[in-house]
C-alpha cells in the first residue's frame, strides 16, 4: 500500500504556500456505505452529531482519506418542512410524500424554521467534533443540496418540472425560497470556518436543456456562491449527477470553485471545454467499477481518469463519479485509494497512467 509522507493538512498548507508535496490530494465519495464500517444502520449514524463524527473518523482510519465531512442530504430541506420518508437500514432515505402540492404553496412555509433544523445542527456538531479531535491532521467540510434539487424535494420532481413551463413565476418563487433557506443553513458553517459544497443531481443535462438551466438553475447557484463567499471566501464546490456534457459552460458560469463530474461525462471532453476555467474532479464509475468491479478494474479506471485529465490547466483531483453504493466491497475502496495516491504522486507525465 502507498505510504503518505505528509498528513492531509500538511499537504494542504504546503500547496497553499507553493511548497513541494509528497503527492496531490485525492478524493472518494464513500457516504452511503460509511456507517457499515462500524456495523451500524443508517439510522444509527444519524442519531447525533457524535455518531456522525464517529462514522467519519472510521472512514478516515480505514481509507486514510484526504478529508472528512457531513452532508445535509439531498432531501434535507424537504425533511425540515415535514416530508414523509422511508429509511432502509443500509441505503439512503427516500421521500414518500412532499410538503407542497403546488410550487406556489411555498408561501405557506415559515422561512425562519431553518433556525431550528436539527439535521443541520447535528452536522455542525459533527464537524466541530472532527475539528477538535482531528483538525490538526485532516480537514472537513459540509455539503448541501442545490436549490433546484432542494425545491424538487419540497414539491416533487414532476411538479417542479411541469411548473417550468406551466408556472415559471411560481417555479422561480419556490427556487428563490429554497435558495434563501440554504444560504441561512450554510451561514453557521461558514462562520465557523467550514467550507460548503453543493450536490444538485436534479439539475442535470439528462433532465434540463442549457436554456432551462440558465433560467432556473444558474441564477440561484450563482447567488448561493456569492452569498457564501461574502460570509467566508472559501469557495463553493459542486457535484452534479448524470450527463452534464451539454451544460458544462453553464455550470462554470455559476462561479463554483471546482466541479465534481459524474462518470457519464468524458473527462477529456470536460478538460477541453472548461478545463482552463475550473478544477475538475472525478470520475471513476461508482456502480459498474467500484460496486461491481474487481480491485484491478478499479485501479485501471483510476489510471484512465488520470490519463485523461492529469494535465487539466486548472488542476485535477481523481475521485468517484458519484457516491459509492452501499455494499461496495472494502477491497475496491482500498484499491481506489492506493492507486489514486500512487497516480497523484507521479511526476507530471502520463507514462505511469497510460500503461
Amino acid at each position: 500500500m502507498y505510504q503518505d509522507q505528509m498528513t492531509p493538512m500538511e499537504r494542504r498548507h504546503a500547496l497553499e504556500a507553493g511548497r513541494a508535496v509528497d503527492r496531490l490530494p485525492v478524493g472518494i465519495m464513500f457516504g452511503a456505505p460509511a456507517h457499515t464500517l462500524l456495523g451500524w444502520t443508517a439510522a444509527q449514524e444519524w442519531e447525533s452529531g457524535r455518531s456522525l463524527a464517529e462514522v467519519q473518523k472510521q472512514v478516515y482510519r480505514i481509507l486514510r482519506t484526504d478529508g472528512m465531512g457531513a452532508g445535509h442530504g439531498l432531501h434535507g430541506l424537504a425533511l425540515l418542512y415535514g416530508a414523509a420518508f422511508d429509511q432502509p437500514e443500509h441505503a439512503p432515505l427516500s421521500l414518500t410524500s412532499h410538503p407542497l402540492a403546488q410550487v406556489g404553496d411555498y408561501q405557506q412555509l415559515d422561512p425562519e424554521l431553518t433556525a431550528h433544523d436539527q439535521r443541520a445542527a447535528k452536522c455542525l456538531e459533527c464537524l466541530e467534533i472532527l475539528r477538535d479531535e482531528l483538525g490538526g491532521e485532516v480537514g472537513c467540510a459540509m455539503s448541501f443540496a442545490g436549490a433546484f434539487t432542494a425545491a424538487s424535494g419540497l414539491v416533487g420532481p414532476e411538479q417542479l418540472l411541469r411548473s417550468l413551463i406551466r408556472d415559471p413565476e411560481g417555479a422561480h418563487g419556490l427556487l428563490d425560497f429554497a435558495n434563501q433557506a440554504l444560504i441561512r443553513l450554510a451561514e453557521p458553517f461558514l462562520r465557523a470556518g467550514f467550507s460548503v459544497s453543493l450536490a444538485d443531481p436534479v439539475a442535470t443535462g439528462a433532465i434540463l436543456s442549457p436554456a432551462r438551466f440558465r433560467e432556473f438553475v444558474l441564477p440561484y447557484n450563482r447567488a448561493f456562491v456569492e452569498a457564501c463567499n461574502q460570509l467566508n471566501p472559501l469557495g463553493v464546490a459542486v457535484h452534479i449527477c448524470g450527463d452534464t456534457t451539454s451544460l458544462l459552460e453553464e455550470i462554470v458560469a455559476c462561479g463554483f470553485s471546482s466541479f465534481s463530474i459524474d462518470n457519464a461525462v468524458d473527462l477529456a471532453v470536460a478538460k477541453e471545454r472548461i478545463g482552463s476555467r475550473i478544477p475538475l474532479v472525478g470520475n471513476v464509475p461508482p456502480t459498474d467499477i467500484m460496486y461491481l468491479g474487481t480491485p484491478e478494474q478499479v485501479r485501471a479506471a483510476v489510471r484512465s481518469c488520470f490519463a485523461k485529465a492529469w494535465d487539466n490547466p486548472r488542476g485535477f483531483t481523481v475521485s468517484t463519479g458519484c457516491d459509492c453504493p452501499c455494499g461496495t466491497p472494502l477491497d475496491n475502496a482500498l484499491a481506489f485509494i492506493d492507486e489514486a495516491k500512487r497516480c497523484a504522486s507521479q511526476p507530471y507525465d502520463c507514462g505511469y497512467f497510460c500503461r
